[in-house]
């Protein structure tokens, strides 16, 4: 577990306010860096339009940032902890994968849409992208109103050869936070047809013997390495109502979750289990890059705009 940076862009909103608790928790646990950043939206475009002079605009709204920021931490986590403010001015995702690329982040922790009627079950175009694009784990924050312990963590896995990466990282933060695992798999039909006719990609392609000798497996795994599991296999018509389910009858405080990358730009979440678990879940989801293998230098293709920061 190398978790030495940890970073939480901040929009102000109120999941994005949890999302800061949260991360403050998380650093205090890794003994990491804890960067929070925020993104002025650049006015250059109305520049051009109503002939207005925008940097004195963006000026003040950097120092009100830097201010509102300052703000969300106590007196003494700013004392104790290694804190940045990262404030910088451009195009709102651009800006966050910059400084996720520049800080080094080992992860990301962000606020969600929630899931109010007005949010229409919407997980948010800034997380969506970040999920989409980064090469880190991602914990996503909606409806929770404080940090938990994550004491019991749901490991939500496939059992694919992809999943055996996301495994590898239950395992050491399971053992880093002190946590119990429960390792499940739901058992789902082989083919299933849409609501519009489409044949849908096989969610299983394990019976139910099969999938309950290789989650023993697993766990077995996990206690050799020090790490109290149970496991949990389901039989369940789609793997992301599974998920969710189980995690609450379980009483799992955290979801991690493996999200398979394809090219950088162009990861499949949206429509996907991992989505619908992110965008319902009402515990914190742990969403953990497998597949493809990713450099930072592939993130290269974010803008860096200017910034100011304050260590």
């Amino acid at each position: 577990m190398n978790i030495k940076n940890v970073i939480v862009p901040v929009d102000f909103s109120p999941t994005s306010r949890l999302a800061v608790d949260h991360g403050v928790f998380l650093a205090r646990k890794f003994h990491a860096r804890l960067t929070l950043l925020h993104v002025v939206e650049s006015l250059s475009p109305l520049a051009g339009s109503f002939m207005i002079e925008t940097a004195g605009i963006e000026k003040e709204q950097e120092e009100q940032a830097l201010r509102m920021l300052s703000a969300l931490l106590g007196s003494e986590d700013q004392d104790d902890l290694d804190l940045r403010v990262d404030i910088r001015n451009g195009d709102i995702k651009n800006e966050i994968i910059a400084g996720i690329r520049d800080e080094k982040a080992n992860l990301i922790v962000m606020g969600t849409h929630g899931r109010g009627l007005l949010a229409r079950l919407l997980i948010g175009s800034i997380t969506e992208a970040l999920l989409r694009r980064v090469p880190v784990p991602v914990l996503t924050v909606s409806g929770v109103a404080h940090p938990l312990r994550f004491k019991r963590i749901l490991f939500a896995t496939d059992l694919s050869k992809h999943s055996e990466t996301a495994f590898d990282f239950a395992l050491d933060f399971a053992r880093a936070m002190g946590s119990e695992l429960i390792i499940h798999h739901a058992v789902t039909p082989l083919s299933r047809v849409s609501e519009g006719g489409e044949a849908l990609p096989d969610l299983s392609k394990l019976d139910g013997d099969e999938a309950k000798a290789q989650v023993a497996t697993l766990a077995r795994e996990a206690a050799r390495q020090n790490v109290k599991a149970e496991t949990s296999v389901v039989e369940a018509d789609t793997a992301a109502d599974a998920i969710l389910k189980t995690a609450e009858e379980q009483l799992a405080e955290l979801i991690l979750i493996a999200v398979e990358k394809k090219r950088l730009v162009d990861r499949a979440l949206l429509g996907t289990t991992a989505e619908r678990v992110i965008r319902a879940a009402k515990v914190p989801v742990l969403s953990v890059p497998v597949g493809i293998n990713t450099t930072r230098e592939e993130m290269a293709g974010a803008h860096g705009g200017k910034r100011s920061s304050k260590d």
